[in-house]
């Protein structure tokens, strides 16, 4: 019966982690980021906490990337973020190369609904004038192809989303009915198997067979 039950109960856990977390005003989402060059990508790496954002407040941070070994001038950078234990995950951004801005700025809009966080949207935009004074040394050290590593400039920003949160809810049903189904279908099975013993012995003895024979069938 344990190990009828046991895969369902796994199927469970897995479904449970695609669960968006319950976040408090302010708390820091937990980010990696990876990166992308010369053909090769990178594992991914937890931000420190100052680089992440904090839910429900916008803020702007520098994001440090180190030095690609293998990197030449002429290849693209591309960096992908991961919010909320890689539950969301954006796409490939280019911030150095042939189409990249000079100056980069990678705006990431995070939308919650109550204290959920249910999406993330990134895309590169040249940095605003309003930046450029105010981090002045970083774009100029973003620029400088010889200079490692590069700071790069993230915007979070916060949308309000205050629709009934489905997905959720059926994520939870659905286990709630497969950990049910999987302890129903035991206990049937529990239950057949000793009707079946039951109708053997009952078998048995109505043929005058030995109690040694009955005991083998059993």
């Amino acid at each position: 019966m344990i190990k009828s039950v046991l895969p369902c109960v796994l199927i469970i856990i897995c479904s449970l982690r695609l669960v968006p977390a319950n976040f408090l005003e302010g708390e820091f989402v937990p980010t990696a980021r990876r990166a992308q060059f010369h053909g090769v990508r990178t594992s991914w790496h937890d931000l420190l906490g100052r680089h992440c954002p904090r839910f429900g407040q916008d803020r702007v941070v520098a994001v440090p990337l180190p030095h690609p070994k293998g990197q030449r001038p002429s290849d693209d950078y591309k960096v992908s973020f991961a919010l909320d234990h890689d539950r969301l995950v954006t796409h490939w951004l280019r911030v150095i190369g042939k189409h990249a801005p000079g100056a980069p700025l990678v705006d990431i809009e995070l939308t919650q609904r109550a204290d959920v966080l249910v999406s993330a949207k990134a895309k590169v935009l040249p940095v605003p004038h309003f930046y450029l004074q105010e981090h002045s040394q970083l774009i100029e050290e973003f620029q400088n192809s010889t200079y490692w590593p590069k700071h790069l400039l993230v915007r979070y920003h916060w949308a309000h989303n205050n629709a009934l949160n489905i997905n959720a809810a059926i994520f939870v049903l659905f286990g709630v009915g497969i950990l049910a189904s999987a302890v129903l279908a035991a206990n049937v099975v529990v239950s057949y198997q000793q009707k079946l013993a039951d109708f053997l012995v009952d078998l048995a003895s109505e043929s005058g067979q030995p109690e040694e024979f009955v005991n083998k069938v059993e």
